[in-house]
């Protein structure tokens, strides 16, 4: 009772002062302990952080190594000059040299990139000099017999080879190659061979700067790059001989402790393997650490000193602060506290004076509001005049082309006209299946026109079903990505197909066009399954969903009828590449009239 009768004595200056030392010193001696307890687990996650960061980043960097040399090779296999080029050059000089330049072109100003070009009758072209090395040479190599065996487009990796450019042997003694059978078809022979190669420097200085040891492995355990050129070429199982490898892992490995880490290649089932110093890291680490500890003591210390120090400068704000609300609460609203500050006193101050501040300007801000609310009533009237005068304008348009009998570019602006009315006009959300099959078909019509390539359309609807509704705007955007993506390169056919099944509407729209491949296919449904998720998520735990007005694309159409409908409705898609694409759309029958909300 005797040490609560004391503390009721005190101040609330000592109270505060009191009760800041003790929540500062009790949570950090607590924070020591468990730092002493924890460090050395910290230190390891933190050393395989950083050993795994500089092997990822140096992954990626040979990773772009192998690309680039993947895309020259599909570049050359797929450009059809080279192709023509490579047939001319068999009797024209003239080709041939043309065919070596745009070799030279390929490889850019990629300086240790060699392109080898090889055709059926032997004959060699390359963006280096014969007198360094003959391509043909290339046949009597051991892999080469093995191309004809790959499968179409496939690329065969080779490591650590010998560089069989002569000029470049003592500096560059080993390089890298890829090498491939081009055929114009899956199941053709091939025509001519490709072999493109890059020095093994290129990846050979990634590793310079890197604390870790790197060695780049093939599937086999052999070293085909390194640091160390004398290891290039040997079995990394006689460097390090452990029964068996696990990754991350800590071994014994030229008298130290050494952190072992494994990150694989995207081609030729290649792999990286960092050797790093474990001790020398968490030395480092432990250093690091000793000295945060004493700058958190020193700032711990310099705190509690500022802390005693300064409370009472930094607690006088609030009691003027105090004062002034008094005030205001007896109707003074001319006061103003005229505390300013960085601090949360110093805000709190400015914001309590802007307030007051504020209350006097509501009335002129009320004046203005009206004022801007009047603009506004003025500039929705002449949005609502402009689309009227445009329609008048494209009318007589229309009228002018059918008096000079231009009977085919008045039915095109007829059908933009029946197109923009469609859009500001009517703000009903639903419209009869037959409103959407008008617009669809005054699109389509305008999409004729402007297609370089001949487009048709087909629609097939059961004539019941035409006053059925349905949402506004959900066949064309379907539609426009035919004829951006599937009649690109060629003219097309769409067919829509309205119908019931089992007592279900069921909208059909099938193109002929390109189709989507089958990686491209795999994402837009993984992409639609996701907004499922979303939509489903947000409805959960009723939040509104937030949907574009003007958005277009199959993914709105899908999010808008599944917030519409919501379990009731299905989307099917189907594609083939090069074939066709159908997308099939789900949902309750719905009449015009009746109650929206008996779906």
């Amino acid at each position: 009772m005797k040490e609560k009768h004391r503390l009721s004595q005190l101040s609330f200056r000592q109270k505060l002062i009191l009760t800041s030392i003790a929540c500062l010193v009790i949570p950090a001696l607590g924070m020591l302990y468990i730092t002493n307890v924890y460090s050395k687990l910290i230190i390891r996650e933190h050393s395989l952080e950083k050993s795994t960061q500089s092997l990822r980043i140096v992954q990626s960097q040979i990773d772009v190594i192998f690309e680039e040399m993947v895309s020259v090779s599909n570049f050359v296999h797929f450009d059809p000059e080279i192709k023509t080029l490579l047939e001319d050059a068999k009797t024209n000089p003239v080709a041939a040299r043309t065919l070596t330049s745009r070799l030279e072109q390929v490889a850019g100003d990629t300086i240790d990139l060699r392109i080898t070009l090889l055709d059926k009758e032997g004959h060699a072209y390359s963006d280096y000099s014969f007198y360094d090395y003959d391509p043909r040479q290339f046949l009597k190599r051991r892999w080469f017999s093995t191309l004809e065996q790959l499968p179409p487009y496939d690329t065969l990796f080779m490591g650590a080879e010998d560089n069989y450019l002569t000029s470049l042997q003592a500096e560059q003694p080993y390089i890298f190659m890829t090498a491939r059978a081009l055929r114009e078809e899956t199941t053709a022979a091939p025509y001519a061979y490709l072999i493109v190669s890059r020095s093994e420097a290129a990846i050979r200085e990634r590793f310079a700067s890197l604390e870790e040891d790197v060695y780049l492995l093939d599937e086999e355990e052999n070293i085909l790059s390194n640091r160390n050129q004398e290891l290039i070429g040997t079995s990394f199982d006689h460097l390090l001989p452990v029964d068996e490898l696990v990754f991350p892992d800590i071994v014994k490995f030229k008298g130290e402790n050494q952190l072992l880490l494994s990150l694989p290649l995207k081609f030729a089932r290649w792999r990286l393997i960092s050797v790093a110093p474990y001790e020398q890291l968490t030395e480092r680490l432990n250093g690091i650490n000793r000295t945060g500890l004493i700058i958190q003591t020193i700032f711990a210390v310099s705190f509690l000193f500022a802390l005693t120090v300064l409370l009472r400068r930094f607690t006088k704000p609030v009691l003027v602060l105090g004062k002034a609300a008094r005030r205001v609460e007896d109707g003074d609203l001319m006061v103003r506290s005229g505390i300013r500050g960085t601090d949360e006193i110093g805000s709190l101050g400015h914001s309590f004076d802007n307030m007051l501040d504020r209350v006097q300007l509501m009335l002129r801000q009320v004046e203005t509001e009206q004022e801007l609310k009047r603009q506004a009533e003025i500039a929705m009237l002449q949005a609502q005049i402009n689309p009227h005068f445009l329609f008048n304008v494209l009318s007589s348009i229309r009228l002018k082309l059918l008096m000079k009998q231009d009977e085919e570019n008045a039915a095109i602006v007829g059908s933009l006209s029946a197109m923009l009315r469609a859009s500001f006009s009517s703000r009903e959300e639903f419209v009869s299946i037959a409103s959407e099959l008008d617009f669809t078909k005054q699109y389509m019509e305008l999409m004729r026109f402007t297609m370089r390539y001949p487009t048709e359309y087909a629609v097939h609807v059961d004539k019941e079903l035409l006053l059925e509704t349905v949402p506004r705007f959900i066949l064309q955007p379907i539609i426009e990505n035919a004829y951006k993506h599937g009649f690109l390169q060629g003219g097309g056919r769409v067919v829509i197909t309205i119908g019931l099944v089992q007592s279900r509407l069921t909208i059909t729209i099938e193109d002929n066009g390109t189709g989507m491949e089958e990686h491209t296919l795999v994402a837009l449904l993984q992409h639609i399954r996701q907004k499922d998720a979303e939509i489903g998520a947000l409805s959960a735990e009723g939040t509104p969903v937030a949907e574009s007005a003007h958005g277009i694309g199959l993914i709105n159409v899908y999010q808008r009828l599944k917030l519409i409908y919501g379990e009731l409705f299905e989307m099917n898609i189907e594609s083939i590449h090069k074939g066709r694409t159908t997308v099939q759309l789900i949902m309750p029958v719905k009449r015009i009239g009746a109650d929206n909300h008996d779906l």
